[in-house]
């Protein structure tokens, strides 16, 4: 079967940081660390496993920062490469091994892709502190147990992942879908649970202004995840594209800047006060209450410090890469608390009980008090992936939010 691969080594990484500068359509053409080539079905890598027939499959912005190698060094040792792409999924159950308990082939399925001790095979009693606790975003047995080093489907050699025709899961790892829940609100369940997963452990209070940073997709689940936990908050979103900012208004923010000064427009909202040192970018004194970064830049992560207030809180969403050039001097004259949201557990707090954020989701979706399928903004074949992956990286000329290979 075709299948898109990530393959690093020395010579690809050196190739493909030369291809970027050069022209950046190289670095998915082969001569990089990315290549779409004939690969085999994966195995059963033990009997609670299944095998998945891939629906839809969701390109996002973690995917395309490792195509282009701007993801840290600091996940290097908790991949195995070469594995197959692909994180985010709506699949149907192709096979079932003989230790799987109550899934059936044809059920139709969303994946949690986190890779942590049950996938890997470690007794619940020998489970690492943090998955005992329900938070296996912690793991920290990810380059241990019976699979090959990765945090997620999509970075694992042994598992497979969504940018193929079929991949494999563990049973702890399956969420069935709901009748009533289309395809594309199910896919889009995965990056939804990001933005939700940090509102919950982040909630502003309904008297505050909160200021969300970037209206890419991860900006966009924030300000759902937001809304959908039940924030009153007052929020303030800042958008590049048009597209971007009407699809923050029907999602329900209260403010979208979309150019100008965006200091200016914060401190003007806010009764803050702007000041111009001689040398560097200016200084708010006032600003938000709360900020979620979410885009991961050096400059956005500076200007999050920078735009809100003393006592404030930053959380940052959007996954950084190697971040230079932050002044962190606003932390400690604003005594900001700073704090990081990465990705998704299964002991959120939600209405009483302790739940996953993947259950929270669907149950938003089935009960009709969430609709963001329309999010799913173009689909391609697998093979035209070098259109897809241009696509995505050109936003000025292609409105799109979330792009799809369609199986």
């Amino acid at each position: 079967m075709k299948a898109i691969r990530f393959n690093v080594t020395i010579p690809r990484y050196v190739i493909g940081k030369a291809a970027e500068k050069i022209h950046p359509p190289l670095l998915w053409s082969g001569i990089s660390c990315m290549s779409y080539k004939d690969v085999p079905e994966p195995e059963l890598p033990g009997p609670e496993w299944v095998k998945l027939n891939t629906k839809l499959a969701g390109i996002c912005g973690t995917d395309m920062s490792t195509i282009t190698l701007h993801t840290s060094t600091y996940y290097e040792p908790f991949s195995s490469s070469p594995f197959t792409m692909g994180h985010e999924m709506v699949c149907t159950i192709a096979e079932v091994g003989s230790g799987v308990e109550g899934w059936q082939v044809g059920e139709r399925v969303i994946v949690e892709p986190t890779l942590w001790c049950a996938p890997r095979g470690f007794a619940e009693e020998d489970w690492c502190e943090y998955c005992q606790r329900g938070e296996p975003n912690r793991c920290t047995n990810v380059a241990s147990g019976d699979l090959a080093p990765g945090m997620s489907i999509g970075a694992c050699a042994d598992t497979g992942g969504s940018w193929s025709r079929v991949l494999t899961a563990h049973q702890s790892q399956l969420y069935r879908v709901p009748e009533n829940v289309s395809d594309e609100n199910a896919l889009l369940v995965e990056p939804f649970a990001c933005g939700l997963h940090a509102a919950l452990q982040n909630m502003p209070a309904d008297d505050e202004v909160v200021l969300i940073i970037g209206a890419g997709t991860i900006g966009l689940m924030q300000l759902a995840g937001l809304r959908a936990a039940g924030s009153k908050a007052k929020i303030i979103i800042t958008a590049r594209y048009p597209f971007q900012a009407e699809a923050a208004e029907k999602l329900g923010a209260d403010d979208v800047l979309t150019g100008g000064d965006v200091y200016q427009q914060i401190a003007e909202r806010t009764g803050g006060a702007l000041y111009t040192p001689m040398i560097g970018k200016r200084v708010l004194k006032g600003g938000v209450d709360h900020t979620f970064e979410c885009v991961g830049a050096d400059s956005t992560l500076d200007d999050a410090l920078r735009l809100t207030k003393a006592g404030g809180r930053v959380t940052i969403v959007g996954v950084p890469g190697l971040a230079r050039g932050i002044d962190w001097t606003s932390i400690f004259d604003k005594e900001l608390t700073v704090t990081a949201s990465y990705i998704y557990h299964h002991a959120e707090q939600w209405q009483g009980e302790a739940c996953a954020t993947f259950e929270i989701a669907l149950e938003m979706m089935a009960s009709g008090g969430l609709d963001i399928g329309w999010m799913v903004s173009r689909r391609y074949p697998l093979e035209e992936y070098g259109q897809a992956l241009s696509d995505f990286r050109d936003k000025k000329s292609n409105p799109l939010i979330k792009a799809v290979f369609e199986f």
